[in-house]
């Protein structure tokens, strides 16, 4: 009767940490309305944070914790709230950019000026500890052990220092012996230019990552470039001109595959084309419909594609009559596109995320309002509802909308 016992209450505790059905099926997301940090899991909304001024949520990898900013200005407050004890706790204050989660959850880093610092929430009287300075941006190594970090160019008499790539383990603590160079990018010439990169992301196989190269803003806003290198040091190849933006490139989600909207140029709406490039084979595909530009993106799986697509236009066409994005499901082996959305005239359909389940939400904001709502479509034929309403706009361009939204992919 006593090993009976025992056993049921096993299963017991089994069966409550198991993920429930409509929690794997449904998704959750972490956003930003007017009023505060709300969570959407499946189909129930809690407010979890009142306030206003609040930005950035991110989700642990574990989903277990929700990381969030408050404040304006230059200085802000770093939060961080577990979802299992419904408590928050502040873990910073100062200058405050790029917080990240390890892969493994549990680990929280984040720039403040040029130094990278890391925090383990899983431990509540744990304070954050400085790992290195001079970061210009990083990412973290798959097996959550420690960074890439790039340095930023230095302008000296005779040009710009080349930019530099760095492993640092997460307990460097600042000590310099512990850092380890990757690769220094080329020099400053008429074909590449870079004073900084974007974060990196890195390929199934965890042997290369992606990451594009910058040059100064005023150059940066027309052609920057997308590379990768390999983390034995072996490959450091260019792979296309593109526009700075992180979201516009992904791997595959189980192959050596690397999409990217290709094409230089400042306007989104012109010479923005969908492309996938094959780490094995090296060739380039052209994913790209004539006359129309290509956006964000997400893998729906090795196969398919989910891309805002709109028609093309430059300056010289009025803004009454410039077209808005749709969603387009692109099929890379046949290279055909299936249209997914009719967004309507005066609204944009962006930022499309592929959920556990691969049923796809995206945000559908509108001309002349400061609200949005986030759609969800399950697949080709079925009907879109909306998942999300009066999901707030982001409030700095730059940053977009994650700023505001986070969908938790079961990373």
């Amino acid at each position: 009767m006593k090993r009976l016992t025992i056993l049921l209450v096993c299963m017991l505790i089994i069966v409550m940490n198991v993920p429930s059905h409509s929690e794997a099926a449904e998704g959750k997301a972490a956003f930003i309305r007017q009023d505060g940090l709300w969570l959407k899991d499946g189909d129930v909304e809690r407010r979890l944070v009142e306030g206003t001024k609040l930005s950035h949520p991110k989700f642990s990898s574990d989903a277990m914790y929700i990381s969030y900013m408050a404040g304006g200005g230059e200085t802000k407050e770093l939060w961080v709230y577990n979802r299992v004890t419904r408590l928050k706790r502040k873990v910073f204050t100062g200058e405050l950019m790029m917080p990240r989660w390890s892969p493994a959850g549990q680990l929280l880093a984040w720039k403040s000026g040029s130094v990278l610092n890391v925090i383990d929430v899983s431990k509540p009287a744990s304070t954050f500890q400085n790992v290195i300075l001079g970061v210009g941006n990083y990412s973290w190594t798959p097996d959550s052990k420690g960074f890439v970090v790039s340095s930023s160019a230095n302008l000296q008499p005779d040009g710009w220092t080349p930019v530099q790539i760095f492993t640092v383990p997460a307990d460097a603590k600042g000590d310099l012996k512990k850092v380890k160079k990757i690769t220094t990018l080329p020099k400053m010439s008429e074909s590449f230019f870079a004073i900084g990169t974007t974060k990196f992301k890195w390929g199934m196989k965890n042997s290369v990552f992606a990451f594009i190269s910058c040059p100064t803003a005023s150059l940066s806003a027309d052609s920057n470039t997308l590379m990768i290198v390999s983390k034995n040091e072996s490959t450091t190849k260019m792979i296309a001109n593109m526009l700075n933006n992180s979201n516009w490139f992904h791997w595959s989600p189980k192959t050596e595959r690397l999409a990217y909207i290709n094409g230089i140029g400042r306007l989104v709406s012109e010479n923005k084309r969908l492309t996938i490039w094959d780490s094995r084979s090296g060739k380039e595909v052209d994913l790209g419909f004539q006359g129309y530009a290509d956006g964000d993106f997400t893998w729906r799986s090795d196969r398919e594609i989910v891309v805002s697509r709109q028609i093309e236009w430059g300056w010289e066409v009025p803004v009454e009559k410039r077209s808005k994005p749709f969603l387009v499901l692109v099929d890379t082996t046949t290279r055909s596109a299936k249209r997914l959305t009719q967004p309507g005239m005066e609204a944009a359909d962006d930022f499309p995320k592929t959920l556990p389940d691969k049923g796809i939400v995206w945000v559908r904001s509108f001309e002349n309002s400061n609200q949005s709502k986030v759609i969800k479509k399950m697949d080709f034929e079925s009907k879109e509802t909306v998942w999300i309403d009066k999901l707030a706009k982001p409030a700095e361009e730059y940053y977009g909308w994650p700023s505001v939204l986070d969908v938790y992919q079961g990373r």
